[in-house]
C-alpha cells in the first residue's frame, strides 16, 4: 500500500474512532436525563445547530491537520528510517539518511548517520586487512586462470552433474557454434551445435551424452579397481569437421570421492594426416626396396652359383646389380628428402622480437665460440616468427665457420627492417668468404660443439622463408658482410592482448572456482534458494510502449548470473530490424537511428538464438511485464515460447522498500549505490538490472524471503503487480 493511501486510512480510522467515542459519551449523558430536560436540549440544539456544526467541523479539521502533521513528521519518517538504515547496513554502506521529520526524528537521523560513518570506517579498515590477506592467494589464482586460459588445448571442467564450472577460449572455439549469435541462414539440422558454452550450463547439451556417459562409466570402473590411470579417451568431430581427441580425467575430493571431471580437447587432424603420410612413405619405401634388393640378391646368387659363366653374361649381371643399387640409392635419397621435409613441418614457430633474438646470438656466441659481437644498430621492436633453437644454432654454425674461414673473432652487427624483412648483417674487416664455401655450408648438417640437429643450414633457412648471402663493401669501409633476411611478422591485436591475461587484477571472467559445491538446477525450482539459481537478466528496446498496437523490438540485451556473479563475457547483444518506421519520440528515448537497423536480422531470426542463450534459467527484468509481453506477442509468428520462471526487480524493489514512492531503474539503482552506465541501451540496462538484482537478493533475505517461490509470492502482493500491458 502506498504512503498516500496509508495516510487516508489513518485519518478515516482516527476520525471514526473519535466519532464513536463522542457518540458513546453523548448517549451515556442522554439516557439518565428527564423528558423535560431532553426536550430543552433538543430545542437548544435546533436553535444553535449552525454554531455547533461549525465548532464540530473546526474541531475535526484541527484533528485532521494534527494527524497529518503527526503522520508526516513521525509515522512516515520512522518507516523511511528503517529502510534507510537497512540499506546502510546491507548493500550500500555509503548511503546516508536525509529525510524531513520532527525534531526527534532529525536528531535520530543525525545519530544514525554518525554511527554509519563510524561503521563504514571500521568496515573499510577490516576490508583493507582482508584484501591484503587475500592478495597473495588471489594473485596465484589469477596466474593459474591466465595460464589455463592460454593453454594450446581446450579445457572444460564440470561438476559431478555435468555443469560447466570452468572453460578456456580454446574449448569455446572447439565447442562453440559456427555462428556464435545463432543468426546463420544455415538450416538448423546442418549446424554442428546450437548451444552456448557458459558457466552453469550442462556439457550434455554441447557434446553427445552417450560419449560422456561412456567415458564416465569407464572412469568409475577404473576408480573402483584403484587403477593408477583413471582417464578415459574418445574422439569427436568438431564444428569445423576436425577430429578432436578428448581426454576425460576425474576430479576427486580429499576423500577420493568423485566430484567432477575435466575434459581436455586436442586437435589431431594434422597429426593423423602426417602419420598417414609417413605410413605411406614407409609402405612405398618398403615395396620399392624389396624389389631392388630382390633383384640384387638374385643376381648375386647366380654369380656365386655359376662362377664360370661367360664374360658377357657376367657383365650383364654386374650391370643389373649396379643399376638396382643406384636405383636403391636414389630411392633412399628421395625418401630422406621427404623425411626432412616432414621433420620441418613439425617445428613450432613462435613470435619473438628481433632484439631478443640478436641478444641470444650475442650471448651464445661469446659463451660457445669465444666470438664477440658489437651491436651497432638494432630495430629491436620488430617481430619475427621463428623456431628459436634451430635458427640460433644456424647462426652459431655460420659464425663458427666464419671464424675458421676468415680468422676473425670480432664482428659488428646491424639489424634493420627493409621492405617487410628483418635484415641481420654480420660485418668484419677483411676478405669476404667465397660463394662456393657458403654453398658448401648450406648442405652441411648443423653441429656446433655438442649441439646438433639432423638438418642442414639450407633446411632451416628454407623453413623460415629466409635468405642468406655474402657481400663486400671494402672500397668504402674495408668491411665484408654475411646477411640473413627474415620475414617480419606483424602481431595481430588479439595476440598482443593474449599474453596479458596473467597480469590482470581480477580473475578472468571465465572462471568460478566455487561452483563445485553447487546443487545445480532441478525440477523443483520453487524451493531452491535465490542465491543458488542461474539467471538470465535481459532488457528490450522497442519502437514504442504499446505491444498490442504494433510496436516492435529493436534490441535485446542480456547477461547471465551464476553463483551470485555476473558473467559479463557471456552476454547477448543484438539489434533487430523492426521492418517498420521509428517514431522520433522513440529515437530520442533509446538513441538508436533507423539506418543502424537496416541489414540487421529480423525478430524471427533473433528470438531462436536468444531462446538458446536463455536455456532453462530464471528470467529477470525490470518491469518484466512489459518485456515479457513484447516476447509473447511474437509467439504466433516465431513459434518461440519463453516458459521460464520470471522475477521482476521493480516488484522486488517495492517489496524491500515499500515506503518509497519511486521504483524505476534509476531510483532503485541510486538507492543501492549502483552506477548506471549505458541507460536506455538493452545491454546497459541489463547490466544495471543484474547488479540491482544481486543486491535485492540480500535485502530479501533480511525480510525472510529466501526461495524463488517466496520471492514470486511477495512480488504478487505489491501494488505494481497489478500493471498490465
Amino acid at each position: 500500500m502506498s504512503p498516500k493511501n496509508k495516510f487516508f486510512w489513518w485519518v478515516i480510522v482516527s476520525i471514526g474512532f473519535v466519532l464513536i467515542v463522542f457518540v458513546a459519551m453523548a448517549w451515556l449523558f442522554w439516557q439518565p436525563l428527564p423528558p423535560d430536560e431532553k426536550a430543552l436540549l433538543v430545542q437548544v440544539f435546533k436553535a444553535n445547530f449552525g454554531y455547533l456544526f461549525t465548532v464540530a467541523f473546526l474541531l475535526f479539521a484541527v484533528l485532521g491537520l494534527t494527524l497529518d502533521w503527526f503522520f508526516r513528521f513521525y509515522i512516515i519518517p520512522l518507516g523511511q528510517l528503517a529502510d534507510e538504515a537497512s540499506l546502510m547496513c546491507s548493500v550500500n554502506p555509503g548511503h546516508r539518511v536525509n529525510i524531513d521529520g520532527g525534531k526527534d526524528v532529525i536528531r535520530l537521523s543525525r545519530i544514525i548517520n554518525q554511527n554509519a560513518e563510524r561503521y563504514q570506517e571500521i568496515k573499510n579498515n577490516i576490508r583493507e586487512k582482508i584484501e591484503r590477506a587475500k592478495a597473495d592467494v588471489e594473485s596465484e589464482k589469477n596466474i593459474f586462470a591466465g595460464l589455463l586460459s592460454e593453454l594450446p588445448e581446450g579445457v572444460v571442467i564440470c561438476n559431478a552433474r555435468g555443469r560447466i564450472i570452468l572453460y578456456n577460449r580454446q574449448a569455446k572455439a572447439v565447442l562453440g557454434e559456427n555462428d556464435p549469435d545463432g543468426l546463420s541462414e544455415e538450416p538448423r539440422e546442418c549446424r554442428q551445435s546450437d548451444r552456448y558454452v557458459g558457466l552453469g550450463r550442462t556439457i550434455y547439451e554441447i557434446l553427445d551424452k552417450n560419449l560422456i556417459e561412456h567415458a564416465l562409466n569407464e572412469i568409475h570402473l577404473k576408480l573402483e579397481r584403484k587403477s593408477p590411470n583413471a582417464a578415459s579417451f574418445f574422439v569427436m568431430v568438431s564444428r569445423n569437421h576436425s577430429l578432436i581427441k578428448v581426454e576425460a580425467v576425474p576430479v576427486l575430493d580429499h576423500e577420493r570421492i568423485f566430484s567432477g571431471f575435466i575434459l581436455i580437447f586436442r586437435d589431431i587432424t594434422e597429426k593423423l594426416q602426417r602419420d598417414r603420410e609417413v605410413n605411406n612413405q614407409l609402405r612405398s619405401l618398403t615395396k620399392n626396396m624389396r624389389a631392388s634388393v630382390s633383384s640384387i640378391r638374385s643376381a648375386a646368387e647366380l654369380l656365386l652359383e655359376y662362377p664360370g659363366m661367360e664374360p658377357e653374361q657376367r657383365q650383364s649381371f654386374y650391370t643389373i646389380v649396379h643399376d638396382e643399387a643406384r636405383s636403391l640409392s636414389e630411392l633412399l635419397n628421395n625418401k630422406w628428402f621427404d623425411y626432412s621435409s616432414f621433420i620441418k613441418t613439425q617445428w613450432p614457430l613462435v613470435t619473438v622480437t628481433t632484439g631478443d633474438f640478436i641478444q641470444g646470438i650475442t650471448r651464445r656466441a661469446k659463451e660457445t665460440l669465444g666470438v664477440t659481437i658489437d651491436l651497432l644498430h638494432c630495430d629491436c621492436e620488430e617481430s619475427i616468427k621463428i623456431d628459436n633453437y634451430s635458427l640460433l644454432l644456424s647462426m652459431l654454425f655460420v659464425l663458427h665457420h666464419l671464424k675458421e674461414e676468415v680468422h676473425v673473432d670480432h664482428f659488428n652487427c646491424t639489424l634493420t627492417r627493409k621492405e617487410g624483412y628483418a635484415v641481420l648483417d654480420f660485418g668484419w674487416r677483411g676478405e669476404p668468404i667465397r660463394l662456393d664455401a657458403l654453398r658448401n655450408w648450406e648442405n652441411m648438417i648443423l653441429k656446433v660443439n655438442e649441439d646438433m640437429i639432423p638438418l642442414t643450414l639450407k633446411d632451416v633457412v628454407g623453413h623460415h622463408d629466409a635468405e642468406i648471402w655474402t657481400y663486400s663493401d671494402r672500397e668504402k669501409n674495408g668491411f665484408s658482410y654475411f646477411r640473413l633476411s627474415l620475414p617480419v611478422h606483424d602481431i595481430p591485436a588479439s595476440e598482443q592482448i593474449r599474453h596479458l591475461a596473467i597480469l590482470s587484477e581480477s580473475r578472468p571472467e571465465f572462471y568460478d572456482f566455487d561452483l563445485f559445491n553447487q546443487a545445480g538446477q532441478t525440477s523443483e525450482l520453487d524451493n531452491q534458494p535465490l542465491s543458488e539459481l542461474t539467471y538470465t537478466v535481459f532488457d528490450t528496446e522497442t519502437t514504442g510502449l504499446n505491444p498490442q498496437g504494433g510496436d516492435e523490438i529493436i534490441s535485446i540485451g542480456a547477461v547471465r548470473i551464476v553463483n551470485g556473479r555476473i558473467l559479463r563475457d557471456e552476454k547477448f547483444d543484438q539489434l533487430v530490424n523492426p521492418q517498420r518506421e521509428l517514431s522520433w519520440e522513440s529515437i530520442k528515448f533509446h538513441q538508436i537511428q533507423p539506418e543502424v537497423l537496416k541489414g540487421q536480422p529480423t525478430i524471427d531470426q533473433v528470438l531462436p538464438a536468444f531462446r538458446r542463450f536463455v536455456g532453462n534459467t530464471v528470467l529477470v527484468a525490470h518491469n518484466a511485464a512489459f518485456d515479457m509481453r513484447m516476447l509473447q506477442m511474437k509467439e504466433w509468428t516465431t513459434g518461440i515460447r519463453f516458459i521460464n520462471p520470471v522475477l521482476d526487480t521493480l516488484l522486488l524493489s517495492a517489496v524491500v522498500h515499500p515506503i518509497h514512492q519511486s521504483h524505476n531503474l534509476e531510483s532503485a539503482a541510486h538507492r543501492m549505490g549502483i552506477k548506471v552506465v549505458g541507460r536506455h541501451t538493452a545491454l546497459g540496462d541489463a547490466w544495471t538490472t543484474a547488479e540491482l538484482f544481486l543486491k535485492l537478493i540480500r535485502l530479501l533475505a533480511n525480510k525472510g524471503i529466501y526461495t524463488l517461490k517466496e520471492a514470486r509470492e511477495a512480488s504478487q502482493k505489491t501494488y505494481y503487480a497489478r500493471l498490465r500491458y
